[in-house]
């Protein structure tokens, strides 16, 4: 049986590749010692299957786990029943080991990617109501956020820009059919895919931006025009790094966009909704923010 008494050690994982940079086992400890939980969480590089890591895990007496790049579309496949959140986005980011009346075990998969990010646009004081959303990027992490702004926020509109226009349209197809067949209404005025290209003309059409592309990571810049920065009132990258400011938070900035932040609010919320799922505790999640700021601080001090 899964581990679920706080005085015995959970087992816990993330599976990735990379995967040693990841900051998941520092968060959940930090998310254990708020509820006074004894937790064991390790990292798993998966160099081969997932599925065979994933197992391994298990068999030991694991009770959960994270999944990282490039493994969400192969959990996906691997979990034995899907929360909406992850049928909607075809990724899954959170497993738990639960267990039928007659003892069977199975395995459910989550996407908390969507509830994450908006957690922190919430807290960030994020002007949602009536807004111009633009999505740069369409990937994984795109298809995670897309289905929560679309439920939970009232927007005016919102626009998803890629260097396949295509890939972005069947995020926006994809969520809206899905929606259309659980019989639930998107109260939006327009949804539209585009081309980088296509936002030279649109100006500063676009209130909040979202920057979901992994370019910061090689701290390069969306091929968008200055002047859809400039019209911005809020800008977030999903990117996160020790001080808090990425290339894209500081070209903002620059234009003029004061209210400009990286995801590690993200980071957090999201890992807090997993913990949630697997122990039915809700983290402080202003606290391990704080803390794992002064972590990536002290990494940055060290080098």
């Amino acid at each position: 049986m899964a581990v679920v008494d706080k005085n015995e050690t959970a087992m816990l994982a993330v599976f990735g590749n990379p995967v040693e940079h990841s900051l998941s086992p520092i968060i959940h400890q930090h998310f254990a010692h708020q509820e006074g939980r004894k937790l064991s969480y390790e990292k798993i590089l998966v160099a081969k299957s997932f599925e065979s890591s994933a197992l391994e895990f298990f068999s030991a007496g694991g009770l959960g786990c994270n999944i990282t790049v490039p493994c969400k579309l192969d959990a996906y496949a691997f979990v034995s029943e899907l929360t909406d959140r992850a049928q909607i986005a075809h990724a899954v980011n959170t497993i738990k080991l639960k267990y039928a009346d007659d003892g069977t075990g199975f395995y459910v998969g989550d996407n908390t990617d969507g509830e994450g990010l908006f957690s922190d646009l919430v807290r960030l004081d994020c002007p949602l109501d009536g807004a111009r959303i633009l999505i740069l990027g369409a990937g994984g992490a795109t298809r995670g956020i897309v289905p929560t702004l679309l439920t939970k926020a009232k927007l005016k509109s919102l626009t998803i820009a890629n260097r396949t226009v295509s890939k972005a349209q069947d995020i926006l197809t994809t969520t809206t059919d899905f929606y259309r067949k659980k019989n639930i209404s998107l109260d939006l005025h327009e949804l539209k895919a585009c081309s980088y290209e296509d936002l030279a003309t649109a100006g500063g059409a676009f209130d909040v931006i979202l920057n979901a592309t992994s370019l910061s990571l090689n701290h390069e810049l969306p091929a968008i025009t200055d002047e859809v920065y400039s019209g911005a009132r809020f800008v977030y990258d999903l990117f996160y790094t020790q001080d808090g400011s990425t290339v894209f938070t500081q070209k903002a900035k620059a234009l003029g966009v004061a209210a400009s932040y990286d995801g590690l609010g993200m980071l957090v919320g999201q890992a807090a909704l997993s913990y949630k799922m697997w122990f039915g505790f809700t983290p402080d999640i202003a606290k391990t923010l704080e803390h794992m700021r002064s972590v990536l601080k002290q990494r940055a001090a060290a080098k």
